[in-house]
């Protein structure tokens, strides 16, 4: 066990924005939340990383624990020049631009854009500099929300293998936030659907037969694990 959370609740503004979430991340495993919007799975990645402070509950981890934190988004003000490597190094411990970090990059082909302008990048390009930022560090921890939001089919599967293959290599305990259905029930380990609660959990195959799971997403949720990933609709 990397973390866990024991029975988290969050209200903001008087609205329960979460209820007695119970969730553990193992090390080498890959969990994913699934869930409407607005359903409280980016509001539980932020209370693990303690950006958010849980209304009751605990959350348990070590305080060393290295986490590297892919965000949905980034503003980053635009009159300031900064280039994709310079984004990389700002981090509170110091970067390493070693053989692994020269791997990854190549293996997510990046290589050509280090040098350039972070606000001239694509959605899709920014989204691989911050997947190859929050690894700099090697962290026992990764947490990525909507990681694949901008990229397209092709780019989303190659995507996934490399998340698989850092999990190998690594073994670090993965936490992902996902609409992609199909890419997910095929990559995960353990599958989280929250709608302010969790609503169902386990394994792809036995999350993708609950009926609290197929009243979310209908026939395309119980179709994800065997339908071709252009079929799949958002």
């Amino acid at each position: 066990m990397i973390a866990k959370l024991e029975n988290i609740s969050l209200a903001l503004n008087r609205q329960t924005i979460l209820s007695g979430i119970n969730l553990e991340l193992a090390k080498g495993k890959i969990t994913t939340l699934i869930g409407p919007n607005g359903g409280g799975k980016t509001s539980i990645a932020r209370i693990l990383l303690g950006i958010l402070k849980p209304t009751s509950g605990k959350v348990v981890k070590k305080s060393s624990l290295k986490i590297g934190y892919m965000p949905q988004k980034i503003e980053i003000d635009r009159t300031i020049p900064l280039t994709a490597k310079d984004f990389i190094q700002l981090s509170t411990r110091a970067v390493k631009f070693d053989k692994t970090f020269k791997d990854l990059a190549s293996r997510l082909n990046v290589e050509k854009i280090l040098e350039r302008q972070i606000h001239d990048l694509s959605g899709g390009q920014m989204q691989k500099i911050l997947f190859l930022r929050a690894l700099i560090n090697h962290p026992e921890l990764l947490v990525l929300d909507e990681p694949t939001q901008y990229m397209d089919i092709a780019g989303t599967q190659d995507f996934y293998q490399i998340i698989d293959e850092v999990r190998k290599a690594s073994n670090c305990a993965i936490l992902l936030i996902s609409h992609d259905l199909h890419a997910v029930m095929q990559k995960t380990d353990l599958v989280f659907c929250v709608n302010h609660h969790v609503c169902c959990h386990g394994t792809p195959e036995s999350v993708n037969q609950h009926p609290e799971y197929l009243s979310l997403f209908g026939n395309k949720g119980a179709l994800a694990i065997y339908q071709h990933h252009h079929d799949h609709q958002h």
